[in-house]
């Protein structure tokens, strides 16, 4: 699907999908934006940078765009011409980076201004030679898998920019690639809509919650410890991503100090691009789906009991005729027309009911050299989903090891309180595999 162009200065993109258009509601009621971090050891210079982010910029269509409303209020992906921001501070020390986290997701976007996505280069001018590289992005248009990609990109355009790949074509929405069904064009012909100017009929308003301050908490396995959690998850017949989920339950069920037997839920964002067809699984744009396991724990729960009872469940979900299921369900939400406040509600009282969210990008398969360049670590993603327990592990499996980030918001638990079921998680998994 390419880009139509209706004057010299505009080029259309095309319409939000049903997912994105929610996201995109979901966002005006409560920010809806994540942030995945990349620790590099190599130098280089914010020119380069700067440099690099063009031709990224360029590769990816949904980083030109700012989003547009039609004469009927229809929300579109526009493109635009603005260059993605660079805000750079010095590094100061290892942790420095949560706190850059923290700021970019307490600070919203604006929709109708492009790009939608930000990059902070916490840059390192002393011998560890090492900095970290935050990509921030509105979850309308990608989601943590596709960031991944960019971040290998930059990183590529950074090491060898002569050598870069070419432009993509605009991606096209989940329910566009649904087998079976095809996928919609914007033809030439077809005339393609007029956009309206903001006016006060539909003000761009960003309604932050009054209580909006972040906490956020990294952390990371050795390659030794992460080897020896995938070899018993293998043994007690589940996942990592299980035994990951039920060390996060089972922390919030010791930090809730009772004694009585709990009920608890986990909120586990889904990859998607292995259930579509054609799809460029390296584009940026939003590809995902969740689920949601419900847990009944006693005081004396088995961490691998919970961790088979999380695969159990997620395993009736993760099939591909639920997750069209859900897409055309979503395409019939999205044609009611909902308000933000509608849609928030909505994503609360069904997948956002959790105690726990685990958003686990699993096992990376970008490279870690980029010429003198390394790829050392990658933290997130990292997101406020709105919840009425709003937290939210971050996983990935870079090389040999396992990252983690926690995130939660100040009216769910101080920073201490994050910091401490951080670390009783991390506690729990190691003292399982022993």
């Amino acid at each position: 699907m390419q880009c139509v162009d209706r004057t010299q200065a505009v080029a259309v993109c095309r319409p939000l999908g049903a997912l994105e258009h929610l996201f995109w509601l979901h966002d005006q009621a409560n920010p809806l934006h994540f942030a995945l971090t990349a620790q590099i050891r190599g130098r280089f210079s914010v020119h380069q940078l700067q440099q690099a982010l063009t031709l990224v910029q360029q590769r990816h269509p949904l980083l030109r765009v700012r989003i547009a409303l039609d004469e009927a209020e229809q929300p579109w992906f526009v493109e635009d011409s603005a260059s993605i921001p660079l805000r750079v501070v010095q590094r100061q020390s290892e942790q420095h980076f949560e706190r850059e986290v923290e700021r970019e997701i307490e600070t919203p976007f604006v929709w109708s201004q492009a790009p939608l996505v930000r990059v902070v280069l916490v840059h390192s001018s002393n011998d560890t030679e090492l900095s970290e590289l935050i990509v921030t992005s509105h979850h309308s248009i990608a989601d943590g898998i596709s960031i991944t990609y960019l971040i290998r990109d930059i990183l590529q355009a950074l090491a060898t920019p002569t050598a870069f790949g070419e432009s993509l074509p605009v991606p096209p929405s989940r329910e566009d690639l649904v087998p079976g069904k095809a996928p919609q064009t914007i033809s030439g012909l077809k005339p393609m809509p007029k956009f309206t100017r903001m006016s006060d009929s539909f003000p761009v308003v960003q309604r932050v919650r009054q209580n909006n301050r972040s906490y956020v908490s990294s952390s990371s396995l050795s390659p030794e410890t992460t080897l020896l959690l995938l070899t018993r998850s293998r043994q007690e017949q589940t996942s990592v991503h299980g035994a990951i989920c039920a060390a996060f339950l089972l922390a919030v069920r010791h930090q809730n100090h009772s004694e009585q037997p709990q009920n608890l839920k986990c909120m586990s964002p889904i990859n998607l691009r292995p259930y579509l067809t054609s799809v460029n699984q390296e584009d940026v744009i939003l590809w995902i789906s969740a689920g949601r396991t419900s847990h009944h724990l006693s005081a004396d729960a088995n961490l691998w009991d919970v961790a088979r009872s999380v695969k159990q469940q997620l395993n009736q979900i993760m099939t591909p005729d639920k997750f069209f299921e859900e897409i055309f369900q979503t395409q019939e939400w999205a044609s009611t027309h909902p308000s933000p406040d509608v849609v928030l509600q909505g994503f609360r009282d069904q997948l956002f009911d959790s105690d726990i969210g685990v958003s686990n990008l699993g096992r990376l398969t970008i490279q870690q050299q980029y010429g003198e360049l390394e790829l050392q670590a990658i933290y997130g993603p990292v997101v406020r989903i709105g919840a009425e327990n709003d937290r939210l592990v971050g996983v990935a499996t870079l090389g040999d090891r396992l990252f983690f980030t926690l995130v939660s918001e100040e009216s769910v638990m101080s920073r201490a309180q994050t910091n401490a079921l951080h670390e009783e998680a991390i506690h729990l998994l190691k003292e399982a595999i022993k």
